[in-house]
């Protein structure tokens, strides 16, 4: 079975082989628990950066299952009758627009305010996804919707009209004095637009931009660096992760260590986070989370910009694909 994954390095290419004498657990798989029953004999994982050319090659047969479908390309491949599309993700992947902590003006908290009182996530999400509404969600909080720790607590500031003149006080009010923000927007990836998105957000708040308009491997190598702007550092930064990720905390972390949400340090945060991992039962589980909700948000750990409900597509002579926030192989199979 040839899986084609959109990650953007041209021409890599790795080959899985079925281990004869692994023996599965007997029992039914649940993501990465459970019984992993491997069926096919040999997957060859290839990579096409270009979704287009990813899509040509599902169509003529020569892969068989796709990891990410542009919404551009959902309206060919429905109406290819050897073709299924579908969620490939039902939680779904994370807009995040992070604002560094460390740096003017976004190290006072009212300057992060401000950027989530003025900004929209239905304008990020249509710059990626277009018309269709039924590709994402709106996300007033830091868990995502449909996971057992939603909660939309102290979520106020992301509903409602987009508050751009109250933004532009706040940001008065905060110190900011017309410095150049440097914002890094990776031009290999497919929600290249929202560079774009944030830029028009920063004019309409009379911020002045210095737009690092780079590869994604530049932005990674950029982010985990606490140089100052315009010294090889940053101030905004652009990107998805698995709303998954969220259950465990992964972005909520706030003890001056997470490059991710721009180096967030919040005492309370940190010792809400404890009390989570902590908790003895889910329903005390949630209701820390209902608390941790609000303080992040209070804090601003970082601008969420809505959930995108992400599509894969396989060859119909391929069955055993499960909903999950990354590929799974086990139970996979595949018919000449």
């Amino acid at each position: 079975m040839r899986f084609v994954r959109n990650e953007w390095v041209p021409g890599a290419k790795a080959v899985f082989e079925k281990f004869a004498d692994y023996v599965p657990r007997q029992e039914p798989p649940s993501w990465f628990a459970g019984g992993k029953n491997i069926v096919v004999d040999r997957i060859e994982w290839i990579t096409i950066p270009d979704p287009a050319t990813a899509a040509a090659a599902l169509q003529s047969g020569e892969v068989d299952w796709v990891e990410v479908v542009l919404p551009d390309l959902l309206p060919i491949l429905r109406k290819n009758p050897n073709v299924v599309t579908a969620i490939s993700d039902p939680v779904g992947l994370v807009g995040v627009l992070a604002m560094n902590h460390l740096f003017s003006p976004f190290n006072d908290v009212r300057a992060r305010r401000a950027i989530v009182m003025a900004l929209s996530q239905e304008d990020y999400m249509r710059a990626y996804l277009g018309d269709d509404d039924s590709l994402w969600k709106p996300m007033p909080g830091y868990f995502a919707p449909g996971t057992p720790f939603y909660t939309e607590e102290g979520g106020d500031i992301f509903k409602g009209p987009r508050k751009v003149d109250a933004a532009k006080r706040l940001l008065a009010d905060s110190g900011y004095a017309g410095e150049p923000i440097t914002v890094m927007k990776a031009q290999d990836t497919p929600n290249k637009a929202w560079g774009d998105v944030t830029v028009d957000l920063l004019r309409r708040l009379d911020m002045k931009v210095d737009l690092a308009a780079v590869d994604w491997g530049t932005v990674v190598a950029r982010m985990v660096q606490k140089s100052p702007p315009g010294q090889g550092g940053w101030q905004m930064s652009i990107f998805t992760v698995d709303g998954a990720a969220d259950l465990s905390g992964g972005m909520l972390g706030a003890d001056g260590n997470v490059p991710w949400n721009g180096w967030a340090n919040n005492p309370q945060i940190e010792a809400e986070i404890a009390a989570w991992y902590n908790a003895t039962s889910l329903d005390e589980e949630k209701t820390i989370a209902r608390r941790l909700n609000r303080l992040a948000i209070d804090h601003v750990l970082y601008a969420p910009l809505g959930v995108m409900l992400q599509q894969h597509a396989w060859r119909k002579n391929v069955s055993g694909i499960v909903q999950a926030p990354l590929p799974m192989f086990w139970g996979v199979s595949k018919t000449a």
